[in-house]
């Protein structure tokens, strides 16, 4: 089958490195290809065409020439330009997650276009005056699902009871929640209490993201919600995000006290 040497890409630049003196290297998640690294020839200097498409939450059509080492792009369109990470840092805080959290558990070469449709979609919503923490959570848990991770939220996921408790263990080694009875029984080193109305949350946004407009929650709740996620997909990539440190760096200001007892924090 005739492969073309140079073809088009739908894409949103997830990151841009620097690479060597005066190029940039991407990481593009495409609708074609999925993940892929790509090569802007001399787009350090400011003056050189690409540059302008080598900016983090950039949404374009790349046009990809086969390479020995990278695919390089020839050429682009820029489909949109996302401005609210460009002035307000919880957005950018916030975009930054999700791309790192996109860098990190999708294999590369591996197309998904319902995976990319949703990620578009997320881009987008942000750039309204959605808050950056509600959207983080809602993204967050659509991704997992995504990729098959999804946790237990309601439901015991040791002997699938539901469970109501205005407190709820939540082990990632096991798969989400866990009843009083099979909390009791375990030792789990990983397992945190979370308030239920935290689970119920998550499970609400995961059914339908658009509740992260409407959906009505106490600040520090919320970023309850993301330290439970965080656990989760720490425990899935075996690795810790820089992004959640910048994340918990920009909130630490705003966070007020939680009135959990400190042995469940």
């Amino acid at each position: 089958m005739f492969v073309p040497r140079i073809a088009p890409v739908s894409a949103i630049v997830l990151r841009a490195l620097p690479w060597r003196e005066k190029d940039r290297l991407l990481i593009l998640f495409t609708k074609e290809r999925g993940k892929v690294f790509a090569l802007a020839q001399g787009s350090q200097i400011p003056q050189n065409r690409l540059a302008p498409a080598t900016q983090t939450g950039i949404i374009a059509t790349f046009w990809l020439a086969k390479a020995r080492e990278f695919d390089r792009i020839t050429d682009y369109r820029i489909e949109r330009f996302l401005t609210r990470m460009r002035r307000d840092v919880f957005a950018l805080a916030a975009s930054s997650f999700v791309a790192e959290l996109l860098e990190l558990a999708m294999p590369m070469e591996m197309p998904d276009e319902e995976m990319f449709k949703e990620v578009l979609w997320f881009a987008t919503k942000l750039e309204g005056d959605i808050q950056p923490v509600k959207w983080l959570v809602a993204a967050q848990i659509r991704l997992l699902w995504r990729l098959g991770w999804m946790p237990r939220l309601l439901a015991c996921c040791i002997c699938g009871e539901v469970i109501e408790s205005e407190e709820v263990a939540f082990a990632p080694s096991v798969g989400g929640s866990l009843c009083g009875n099979c909390w009791s029984k375990k030792s789990l080193s990983d397992a945190q209490f979370f308030p239920y109305s935290v689970l119920q949350a998550i499970y609400s946004l995961w059914h339908q993201p658009l509740l992260m407009e409407t959906l009505h929650m106490r600040f520090y709740l919320w970023h309850r919600a993301l330290e439970l996620l965080r656990n989760h997909w720490r425990y899935h990539l075996e690795v810790d995000l820089k992004s959640w440190r910048v994340w918990v760096q920009l909130n630490s200001l705003h966070l007020p006290i939680s009135p959990l007892k400190p042995s469940q924090l």
